[in-house]
């Protein structure tokens, strides 16, 4: 039981002071902080209702025939904005989780990677509920390319968001074996 308790410890002990932390943990933790910041930043936004679906889709539909205006209204615009307003609180949840694990392995610990592989899998869960409010939104788009255009950009950044991912976590695991 003391072991699991040393394991959450963050103090750094006299073997790790004498192990000298590797620069490339330094460089990867101020980029997880920068990311991890701009995310919880960008959540808050969202959460304030600065980003709401209903005045997303009546920008998207502004200007096109009246069919837009009559599937607009029978859409399920409560269902997607719950829908999002989880993806936001899931990409919070990731982000504090991605900190506070690479925190923990910035202090030297490896019990750190396991905090912050669930959050780069919460986020990538988080993105992919997101993604289906683009596929409902896409319905009311005026033209059929614009529609195409915001469906590709999704899988686009659900495929960018999960090459980095696997790249962090790549990278954070390369350095587990100077870790304690």
């Amino acid at each position: 039981m003391n072991q699991l308790v040393d394991d959450f410890q963050l103090s750094e002990d006299e073997s790790i002071v004498k192990k000298k932390r590797p620069t490339f943990l330094l460089v990867l933790f101020i980029l997880t902080c920068a990311a991890t910041g701009f995310g919880l930043i960008m959540g808050l936004i969202n959460l304030t209702g600065f980003n709401d679906v209903e005045s997303q889709l009546r920008n998207a539909s502004a200007g096109s025939n009246p069919f837009s205006d009559e599937v607009l209204g029978s859409m399920d615009i409560e269902g997607m904005q719950s829908a999002q307003d989880f993806s936001t609180i899931l990409s919070i949840v990731a982000n504090i989780l991605c900190f506070v694990g690479a925190l923990i392995m910035f202090k030297m610990r490896k019990i750190g990677f396991l905090p912050y592989v669930l959050g780069q899998c919460v986020a990538i869960y988080g993105t992919y509920v997101g993604l289906g409010i683009l596929d409902k939104m896409a319905v009311i788009m005026p033209v059929k390319a614009a529609a195409d255009i915001m469906q590709i950009t999704g899988v686009v950044t659900m495929v960018v968001m999960i090459i980095f991912a696997i790249a962090f976590i790549i990278m954070y695991g390369v350095n587990l074996k100077h870790l304690k």
